[in-house]
């Protein structure tokens, strides 16, 4: 049995509480959410901030939070299990990066990137050494952005480290991408507004050494921060993090 603790319970977590539910090889050990409302049925202990004793009961921690959620519980995880975040901007702060790699050395812990609304981030991760430019481009509706733009606006455009700090919870594919590509410094992030759409639309285009790629993504979100595909391909990315199930594996 796997016991899996979550930092953060919305949209992704309760999906995944209820791709747990349906297992019998996972229990969900602690949610840590102090606006956790619980009306999926879950059983185990919701906690306003997880102690020390709450991590060491887990093999591994789901973070869905935010980037300061998670920073601030960094080490104490690390200590005690493994950790697949969410929060992929936390790797935006240059001081994270550097606590996180010297920690899972320390303790010997794997921290797992889902791939979240990106489909062929391993791909991008592969062809690392030959990408010379990459950029990506995210349409929004105002509201997930937290912003009442009347019409379609460029917000911003420039590298992605500092799309980070301007907007952590809405450019984790970017983050994700200089993650697995050519750095934060270097991806290049342009973020549009538009009131028109109900959608999360991203647009990551590659090219370096004779290769060129397009990648065009769109998921219904209707104002919310998180697309409907998110959910799916989070419950993919946590059986691959622990192994679990027979058959074909895509990895």
């Amino acid at each position: 049995m796997r016991r899996i603790g979550f930092l953060g319970c919305g949209k992704i977590g309760k999906a995944l509480v209820r791709h747990i539910a349906e297992r019998e090889d996972m229990a969900v050990e602690f949610i840590q959410d102090p606006g956790f409302i619980n009306d999926i049925g879950v059983q185990c202990p919701v906690l306003a901030k997880a102690d020390e004793a709450a991590f060491a009961g887990a093999d591994l921690i789901v973070e869905c939070a935010t980037a300061q959620v998670l920073s601030e519980n960094l080490e104490l995880i690390l200590a005690h299990c493994d950790l697949m975040m969410f929060s992929v901007t936390a790797f935006g702060d240059p001081d994270f990066e550097r606590r996180a790699k010297a920690l899972c050395g320390t303790y010997g812990r794997t921290i797992f990137i889902p791939h979240g609304a990106i489909l062929g981030l391993d791909g991008i991760f592969d062809g690392g050494p030959v990408w010379r430019q990459v950029t990506v481009e995210t349409v929004k509706s105002p509201s997930s952005l937290g912003r009442q733009d009347n019409r379609r606006s460029v917000v911003y455009e420039g590298p992605t480290r500092e799309a980070c700090v301007h907007f952590p919870r809405n450019v984790n594919v970017h983050a994700a991408v200089a993650l697995a590509g050519i750095g934060f410094d270097r991806t290049i992030s342009r973020i549009i507004s538009d009131p028109e759409v109900s959608t999360n639309a991203h647009r990551i285009s590659l090219s370096g050494d004779g290769i060129s790629i397009t990648l065009d993504i769109s998921s219904y979100a209707a104002g919310a921060v998180t697309g409907a595909y998110t959910p799916y391909s989070a419950c993919g990315s946590l059986d691959r993090a622990l192994g679990n199930g027979a058959g074909l594996r895509f990895v």
